[in-house]
């Protein structure tokens, strides 16, 4: 089964979708993105602007450089606790302090979602409004029960009371597994929480969240007869309708997107994107 797209040609026949998805907040709960653009990928943004065809190890120190440039430029634009969590993930080279880069806009290999399609709907909504968006969505329960079932097949280290696994023992290994996984951000920051944020990661640099996603939704066991994940086409004539009707239910700019590191993250994005424009070149010379 492939990611089947929905298409509404009304505002109202849209949300009413949407509140579907959301209707039921325990186990058939929907993990949501809006992307602008229905063409784009899933795909993070280190992958959009890291040249494919360079060495993965190159790749993996871009990575760890991105982190060492964040926390020493970001660091007096940052809260207390994002201090405290990107300082104390340095050294460890740990997965856990991406959340806080990756919400502040710099490049990494995260996702966002949220456990509102309605927010989803805005970032769907918000820009290219000559080009039509997307939702995306998959059921969170179904997802996460596949997933736990394939970390014994990857031999992943648990926590023997727990069950927990350390996405770090693998993620920075160059011959890691493609693995893909939920990944929250522990203690909840203001701009994380009124978002209803959360991230997926994949096991490697490169890979396509969509593909990851539908691998494991594919072989979830669910006895559901609706579908598990899907898409929603937004089209573009009705972007500002939309974010109009959303005004209403006090869904927009200032309500979702706060500024400050942000800069600092875009900054880091421009650079990678300009490091990989001159290795294109250089790669022609030669």
């Amino acid at each position: 089964m492939t990611w089947v797209a929905e298409e509404f040609e009304d505002v109202d026949g849209l949300l009413e979708r949407l509140h579907a998805l959301c209707a039921n907040t325990n186990e058939d709960m929907a993990a949501c993105r809006g992307q602008a653009d229905s063409n784009w990928p899933l795909e993070a943004s280190i992958d959009r602007l890291q040249a494919p065809d360079s060495d993965y190890h190159t790749r993996l120190a871009e990575e760890r450089a991105i982190l060492h440039k964040f926390w020493v430029r970001s660091e007096k634009y940052l809260g207390a606790n994002e201090r405290d969590r990107v300082e104390g993930h340095l050294a460890k080279n740990s997965i856990s302090a991406w959340p806080v880069l990756q919400h502040y806009r710099a490049p990494t290999r995260l996702l966002d979602w949220t456990r509102s399609p309605y927010v989803a709907l805005y970032y769907a909504a918000i820009h290219r409004h000559e080009r039509d968006g997307t939702v995306w969505w998959f059921k969170h329960k179904p997802f996460e029960d596949g997933v736990d079932r394939r970390w014994d097949l990857y031999h992943m280290n648990r926590d023997p009371v727990t069950r927990a696994v350390n996405l770090s023992d693998t993620a920075f290994n160059p011959d890691g597994p493609k693995w893909i996984s939920i990944l929250e951000c522990a203690p909840k920051f203001h701009r994380i929480e009124v978002q209803q944020g959360f991230f997926t990661v994949a096991g490697r640099l490169g890979l396509n969240h969509a593909e990851l996603i539908e691998d494991v939704m594919s072989g979830a066991k669910s006895g559901a007869q609706s579908p598990q994940y899907g898409k929603i086409i937004v089209r573009a004539w009705l972007k500002q309708p939309i974010l109009d009707r959303l005004k209403t239910m006090n869904i927009h700019s200032r309500s979702l997107d706060y500024p400050g590191a942000d800069l600092v993250g875009k900054e880091l994005s421009r650079e990678l994107e300009e490091a990989r424009r001159c290795a294109s070149i250089e790669r022609k010379r030669s």
